[in-house]
């Protein structure tokens, strides 16, 4: 019976990837006075163009939150997320650090596994002189509209 079990757990780990047991969600903003809105906004499209895993909408968001909000280390944890998705490690690195640098007392980004495996002491393949991310600016091109609403009320529609 329990090599049935050690059978099946091997199984189990072979077909799944250990990123994705260890998989970590994206940082919303408190909504408080610190948090432009524009940059809450267009982070919360973000997070949710992420969850539908359309990674280049959500890096077009969240870069656009990070105009906007250059202080929060929950948009570059959000940038550096997005990244690593798209597989540029060494730029989601970069955004990583410094999610850390102006966030470190945040636990979801100071203790963060995938921070910890963008860090240049435990991945080799991250060089140590990481700079600064480099500053975002907005293309109207890079602009993505919201998705449309489509409102649940029925009728209504004014008469003349």
């Amino acid at each position: 019976m329990w090599l049935k079990t050690l059978v099946s757990i091997i199984y189990i780990l072979l077909i799944f990837p250990l990123n994705i047991l260890f998989a970590e969600e994206p940082l919303k903003l408190s909504s408080n006075v610190e948090s432009h809105s524009v940059g809450h906004d267009q982070n919360m499209l973000g997070v949710s163009a992420y969850n539908k895993k359309k990674f280049n909408q959500a890096l077009k968001h969240i870069r656009a939150a990070s105009v906007v909000d250059r202080k929060k280390g929950e948009i570059f944890f959000n940038i550096g997320l997005i990244l690593h998705q798209m597989e540029n490690h060494l730029e989601s690195a970069k955004n990583f650090q410094w999610a850390l640098k102006l966030s470190s007392k945040n636990k979801n980004i100071s203790e963060s596994q995938i921070i910890q495996q963008h860090h240049w002491e435990k991945n080799p393949k991250i060089p140590c002189n990481l700079t600064k991310p480099e500053k975002h600016t907005l293309n109207l091109s890079e602009i993505v509209p919201p998705e449309p609403h489509i409102s649940q009320g029925g009728g209504g529609g004014g008469g003349y």
